[in-house]
């Protein structure tokens, strides 16, 4: 069923289909697309012309040579070598004219692919297509980045081959006005030629198309052992080997396909290097046949025996082809992708939640389970987060809190029961909207290769110029103090990676988060999630986010999720979930007082610290 879709979407009736390569070069820039136009048609009688002036050339001398440079004759074969010469030196230019139109098109082409795979895979409020193998194997392809063979190559790769086809066709005119039949002969043999290896070509790509899962394995050993944030591991337990073989091992069984269709290939090339053989001997035997009787004249020898090198062109397939065959089965259906991450319609709502939550966000009934899942993951969970509060989850791990965070953040939309906001459901407001309300510190969070000031802006990237708001929450979040010790203060690009660069510690990224979450409750988010706040912090910043924390929750709606207890007993409310489901609920001291999960969690934890 795939390899069937891509093969339609490659070949049109056995044969390479570049329009879509065509008009996504011609939407992008007409003056663009227009130069390669008259390139290719300057590339299509490039050939024949250079082939046809030699010829005359050739057929000027012997008339030169009798009756001497200085007669008619002689004068007309040094024209005929200046004409010559011009046309060769132009035919010269025109390939080095050709790449740098290619590398112009790819650039051109391949930037507006990637904003528009980037548009797509970004458009949805949820994430579940990023775990989704069909959509990340076709966000792979597109992107061309297992083969190598990239979508931007396609429009001049398929315009070269259009054109060279073209210009074989035009040789095999020429032949066919000495020898009408000849050119027929040569024409049918050469397009029967490129149909049957064509058709190989095509059908071995579209098999390694199948493949991309493993391709994509292999890549990410690849990823594993060159990337600086996995060095220490693979190096201190000795993984590099390990790794150096799954990827062989995988890439193997990647391109396995297309070494059993090689087989049938070299069968069908053989068979076809028989019939160009026995054409050539039959072309070769008629022109100098011909010649010997008188009836064409050396000129027309030396024009006809180049004419049919150039004839070849009309149907051989050339390392060009495989590459487009490549770079048409990566091309992207960016519409399509565009179309398919559409989330549903009903999960799209208009409402604006500015302001909310005034009252509380409640989950009510609420069940999740993942697609390749066979339990779920949360069951009929019941939890209030009431405005202005702070609200504490607890469990082991693998309980689900991650799994609440994200149907609150609408990552992910329940698949049972209904969360609503001050009594709306959240699916009515506009998915970009709610998500905007919310200020979110993952347990691990994302670490952006730029300035220390860019990354706490994020929170609010429409606010980046409230220079004072970003001072201020680094404040809170005691995130200043690291940015006195960078060497360029906020300015510091973060990654060692880049020029100029520092690396953060574990904690100093953990800061950093809250920072940025803070940053965007100062401009509208009004819930704030913190996800194990203190997980890398040392017991000095620790003991300062306790200090801290009323401030830094004030007048806010507060998630806190966090196995410390120091934590999570300053909360207002603390409920306890154990299996997808919440066991336990109330404030601190009643939840010890209980004898439950909470309070054998809590005593288990405080033993740590006993004498």
């Amino acid at each position: 069923m795939i390899a069937a879709a891509i093969a339609r979407r490659v070949t049109t009736g056995g044969r390479l289909d570049g329009r879509p390569s065509w008009r996504l070069l011609w939407g992008s820039s007409r003056p663009l697309g227009i130069a390669v136009l008259a390139w290719a048609v300057l590339d299509i009688i490039d050939g024949p012309l250079v082939a046809f002036a030699f010829g005359y050339v050739v057929g000027a001398v012997p008339a030169a040579v009798t009756d001497g440079m200085s007669s008619a004759a002689g004068h007309r074969l040094v024209v005929a070598l200046l004409v010559a010469a011009l046309v060769y030196a132009f035919s010269l230019v025109l390939a080095p004219l050709g790449t740098a139109l290619g590398t112009a098109v790819k650039q051109r082409v391949t930037g507006q692919l990637q904003a528009r795979l980037l548009s797509a895979v970004t458009a949805p409020a949820t994430v579940a297509h990023l775990e989704d193998q069909d959509t990340l194997d076709r966000l792979a392809n597109a992107e061309g980045s297992l083969t190598g063979y990239f979508p931007g190559d396609a429009p001049v790769t398929w315009i070269r081959s259009v054109a060279g086809r073209l210009s074989g066709v035009l040789g095999c005119v020429v032949v066919a006005a000495y020898f009408w039949w000849l050119g027929l002969v040569l024409l049918a043999v050469w397009l029967t030629v490129r149909q049957v290896i064509l058709r190989s070509v095509l059908k071995q790509a579209v098999e390694l198309r199948t493949q991309t899962a493993d391709m994509r394995r292999a890549w990410y050993f690849t990823d594993v052992g060159s990337k600086a944030r996995d060095a220490k591991e693979v190096r201190v337990f000795g993984l590099a080997g390990f790794f150096a073989g799954r990827y062989a091992a995988h890439f193997a069984e990647s391109v396995a396909v297309a070494r059993v269709g090689l087989r049938g290939l070299r069968l069908r090339a053989a068979a076809c290097f028989a019939a160009v053989a026995g054409c050539y001997v039959l072309s070769f035997y008629t022109v100098v046949d011909a010649e010997q009787a008188h009836r064409i004249g050396i000129g027309s020898l030396a024009i006809l025996l180049p004419m049919l090198a150039t004839a070849s062109a009309a149907g051989g397939v050339s390392f060009g082809d495989v590459t487009l065959a490549w770079t048409l089965a990566g091309l992207p259906d960016a519409s399509r992708l565009l179309r398919d991450l559409s989330p549903p319609s009903e999960l799209d709502g208009a409402a604006d939640p500015a302001g909310a939550p005034r009252q509380a966000v409640r989950f009510a009934g609420v069940s999740f389970r993942y697609e390749s899942g066979a339990q779920d993951v949360l069951s009929g969970v019941n939890l209030e987060l009431a405005a202005g509060t702070s609200t504490a989850l607890v469990g082991v791990n693998g309980a689900g809190k991650s799994t609440l965070v994200s149907l609150l953040t609408r990552l992910r939309d329940p698949t049972a029961g209904v969360i609503t906001a001050d009594g709306t459901d959240v699916r009515d407001f506009d998915p970009a909207r709610w998500q905007r309300t919310i200020a979110l510190m993952p347990q691990e969070p994302a670490r952006y290769p730029l300035r220390a000031y860019d990354n706490v802006a994020f929170g609010a990237l429409e606010h980046a110029d409230d220079t004072e708001g970003v001072m201020r929450a680094a404040q809170l979040s005691g995130f200043d103090s690291v940015v006195g010790e960078l060497r360029c203060g906020w300015d510091t690009v973060l990654s060692r990676e880049l020029p100029g660069g520092a690396e953060l510690s574990g904690g100093q990224w953990q800061r950093l988060a809250l920072a940025r979450a803070l940053f965007a409750t100062f401009h509208g988010a009004r819930v704030l999630v913190l996800d194990e706040p203190t997980a890398a912090l040392d017991v000095r910043a620790e003991a300062q986010f306790y200090q801290r924390f009323h401030e830094i929750t004030a007048g806010l709606t507060t998630l806190v999720i966090s196995h410390r207890f120091a934590t999570v007993r300053q909360a207002h409310r603390i409920y306890v979930l154990d299996g997808g489901v919440i066991t336990e609920q109330g404030g601190h001291d009643d939840l010890v007082a209980a004898g439950g999960t909470y309070a054998q969690m809590y005593r288990l934890q405080a033993e740590r610290f006993s004498p």
